[in-house]
């Protein structure tokens, strides 16, 4: 899953020259994301790992990533360098 994730970062980053702060996800997909890194407590500290903020919605059919202007986590998330 993190591997999947990584290459919609990688390709939202090449197609509109931003890093993504939005991850949609549905509930299923979220457990799996969770089961690669079972160290994560929280969906706080998961969020903060992947630097983007994370929508779990049953509408999300397959995980997608977006940019929303003025979201929190998009000041200081966007200088660093995305690591997953």
């Amino acid at each position: 899953m993190l591997s999947f994730l990584y290459r919609l970062v990688e390709h939202y980053h090449r197609e509109h020259g931003l890093h993504p702060n939005l991850l949609y996800l549905n509930q299923w997909h979220y457990q799996k994301l969770l089961e690669c890194i079972p160290e994560m407590e929280s969906q706080e500290e998961v969020s903060r790992f992947l630097m983007m903020q994370i929508i779990v919605s049953p509408e999300a059919v397959h995980p997608h990533v977006a940019w929303l202007p003025g979201n929190v986590s998009a000041g200081h998330a966007r200088q660093r360098e995305r690591i997953l």
